[in-house]
């Protein structure tokens, strides 16, 4: 019996297996090549020529400083959106009923039924020197002037990026925490452990990998964003997709693969780090008996 599972089981994972690597690593390995291929501006297009030059072009000025800005950015935003998930996640799952919750989860997902340029242009109409927060701030004598760094500042954008990819970190959270067996926390309050003991000593530790992949998720999401950045930043505020976009225009598209490389190298390595250190992959394991 255990010999014939064996060929049913490797037909049956061959087709998602070949779908990886056709639409997934085989395109990021084509990236990773054609970093290194040469530019030739007689036909346009690249050769295979070893060359370090479109990585070198990164150090050019304003280059290297976008990339740096971008990484700070999506690690604020991913830090921030941990901040505000957890105790979302920790009310839907523990505190809230089966309907509470239900209608909870759709509130947090109904605005993915828009698109990012309505929900980006909506912070516009919020933030905004006429906006709500302003006029609302100035009717209760808070401020008298508007506030101009509220629009077209890394505030903004923060804030954009933060409505946007909250629910990439609240949705692991959930998963983490029903990961949980609940006698743990019910064995810790019958020992005398509080609130804050139960939830630093026993919930915080186990849900470690959905913290981290969460905080995954909202980085990459991050990094690959434009929409948020060139709604709320202003004419000069850049970030990694908008460079690249850029840079693709005037075809120098080794200089893009490069780009595209070290953010991949950067996200692999955090990839790494989060399951040598949190488990990251215990996340999606069976636990059923």
């Amino acid at each position: 019996m255990t010999g014939s599972r064996l060929p049913i089981s490797s037909a049956l994972m061959t087709p998602p297996l070949l779908a990886i690597l056709a639409f997934g690593l085989a395109p990021l390995t084509i990236v990773v090549v054609w970093s290194f291929w040469n530019w030739d501006p007689s036909t346009y297009w690249i050769k295979p020529d070893l060359s370090l030059a479109g990585y070198a072009a990164i150090l050019e000025v304003g280059r290297w400083t976008v990339i740096v800005s971008t990484l700070v950015k999506a690690f604020a935003t991913a830090l921030l959106c941990l901040l505000i998930a957890y105790p979302t996640a920790y009310a839907v799952h523990f505190l809230a009923g089966r309907r509470l919750s239900i209608l909870l989860l759709a509130l947090i997902t109904i605005p993915f039924f828009t698109s990012y340029l309505i929900r980006s242009f909506s912070w516009r109409l919020v933030l905004g020197r006429t906006g709500v927060l302003n006029t609302w701030l100035q009717d209760w004598g808070i401020i008298h002037a508007p506030l101009d760094w509220l629009l077209f500042s890394n505030f903004a954008v923060v804030v954009g990026l933060l409505a946007s990819y909250l629910p990439f970190a609240t949705f692991p959270l959930l998963l983490s925490m029903r990961r949980v067996d609940p006698t743990f926390l019910a064995a810790a309050q019958d020992l005398g452990a509080g609130f804050w003991k139960g939830l630093t000593s026993i919930l915080l530790p186990l849900t470690m990998p959905g913290i981290f992949a969460g905080f995954l998720f909202v980085f990459v999401m991050v990094v690959g964003s434009s929409t948020e950045v060139q709604m709320l930043g202003g004419a000069g505020a850049s970030i990694v997709s908008v460079m690249i976009n850029d840079v693709m225009r005037v075809a120098n598209y080794p200089l893009a693969f490069a780009i595209s490389t070290i953010v991949l190298v950067v996200i692999f390595g955090l990839v790494l780090i989060g399951n040598r250190l949190f488990g990251l992959a215990s996340l999606f394991e069976d636990q059923s008996p």
